[in-house]
């Protein structure tokens, strides 16, 4: 993926002063009204990091605060509540003889969210590609789809009329350097923490980058008060990668046995 800021097609020559200046009065109106993004602090490549020494999935999703849910909605809510991965089939207690592998998924590259730009929503740790245009914010990952993020100040679309997805409906503002979104309309489901959501349900997304520009910090808050007795607010946190870095469109490969596998025990020594 490459930037298209300052992008011309090639052979464009303004032939005349007048020509210019016409251009100019076309263009400072619609400038006006969408003021430059700041200086791309954000767009970039990332991965999300383990700072709290979990050492695990697992470890990481324990971290996270507990959601604190209405009555209601706790007594809707089912199993772990997504504060887990889940998903795969359970490891026998009983250690694999040495050279078998352990078969950790049933079906590789069959996750649902694959494709949709669901997985830019608490991405796991594959990596991230942010653009930054100004009138939008392209949010592409590891496993396919992307994520648009609008600037350009249109509202949420009514909900009534449209079709829930995996990455729902997003706009966005920035307050100084941070970007903060507000998406709407995403399929009902679970959330980290023990939370849940409806495509009625606000997450708020704030990405800001650190000083020195090597970390990001995205702090999710989820607002729904037939769900939620209080916002339900947690924090990822995420490595820049060198320059000329750059997100895989896809590294599953369903044909590959080894996908389905984790570790391959090796001799032991006594």
């Amino acid at each position: 993926m490459t930037s298209l800021t300052g992008w011309r097609p090639e052979g464009f020559v303004a032939r005349s002063g007048l020509l210019l200046a016409f251009t100019a009065l076309l263009v400072t109106p619609a400038l006006a009204q969408n003021p430059a993004t700041p200086d791309r602090h954000i767009e970039g490549h990332w991965v999300r990091k383990d700072v709290g020494g979990a050492g695990s999935f697992g470890g990481l999703a324990a971290q996270i605060p507990a959601a604190v849910l209405t009555p209601e909605a706790a007594a809707r809510a089912t199993g772990g509540g997504g504060r887990g991965r889940g998903g795969g089939p359970q490891v026998s207690a009983t250690p694999n003889a040495v050279g078998v592998p352990y078969i950790v998924v049933e079906r590789p590259c069959a996750n649902a969210g694959r494709g949709n730009g669901a997985l830019m929503i608490n991405p796991d740790s594959a990596g991230i590609h942010i653009i930054e245009h100004r009138d939008e914010v392209i949010l592409a990952g590891e496993r396919g789809g992307v994520r648009h993020i609008y600037l350009d100040g249109r509202p949420h679309p009514n909900l009534a009329g449209r079709v829930p997805t995996s990455a729902g409906h997003s706009t966005a503002t920035y307050e100084g350097n941070a970007l903060i979104i507000d998406t709407v309309g995403l399929v009902a489901g679970a959330v980290p923490g023990g939370g849940a959501r409806t495509p009625e349900t606000h997450l708020i997304e704030r990405l800001e980058v650190a000083p020195d520009g090597k970390t990001m910090t995205i702090t999710y808050t989820w607002q729904d008060p037939k769900i939620y007795q209080k916002p339900h607010t947690y924090s990822y946190f995420f490595d820049r990668q060198p320059p000329g870095s750059y997100a895989f469109e896809d590294w599953c490969d369903a044909g590959d046995p080894i996908e389905k596998q984790s570790i391959v025990p090796p001799p032991q020594r006594r």
